[in-house]
């Protein structure tokens, strides 16, 4: 009798291990299909990274913040113009629409939000912001990248 409950204890044991190496396996690949995402865009190999982000996929997702997603800064060093935002997105495989053109208004004061750019690959939602700390200053880059939303 105790054979066989320490033999189906066995089993259960094993059956739970295999379950925590497939899930992990699962979240592990989305994870991966996130960052792969996010490593298409053009960032230029000058440009300072200054924050990263990443939250990955797992199977209890307790927050407000989803799981997976990452947040990256660049400090770029220089002001960008619209085809410098253009190229960070020219290879991607699917469009990124531009709020406006990405030059600071010239009464601004401050920190100013100068474009964002936003597209989905149909798996992920991606948000590509140019800010800017001053006039003259050198632009500040963020990208967001989350799962793709669709509302019901």
């Amino acid at each position: 009798m105790r054979r066989r409950i320490w033999g189906v204890l066995a089993v259960i044991l094993l059956l739970a291990v295999t379950a925590f190496f497939a899930v992990q396996s699962a979240e592990d690949k989305v994870t991966d299909r996130m960052l792969s995402g996010a490593g298409r865009f053009a960032i230029p190999a000058d440009w300072k990274l200054t924050t990263e982000i990443v939250r990955p996929e797992r199977f209890l997702c307790i927050s407000t913040n989803p799981c997976p997603s990452l947040s990256r800064r660049w400090d770029t060093g220089s002001e960008l113009t619209d085809n410098d935002v253009a190229a960070l997105t020219s290879g991607l495989g699917f469009t990124m629409a531009t709020n406006h053109p990405c030059k600071r208004q010239a009464k601004v004061i401050g920190t100013d939000t100068i474009c964002i750019s936003t597209g989905t690959d149909g798996e992920f939602d991606y948000w590509l912001t140019v800010t800017s700390p001053g006039p003259g200053e050198p632009q500040r880059v963020g990208l967001n990248v989350r799962p793709h939303y669709v509302p019901d």
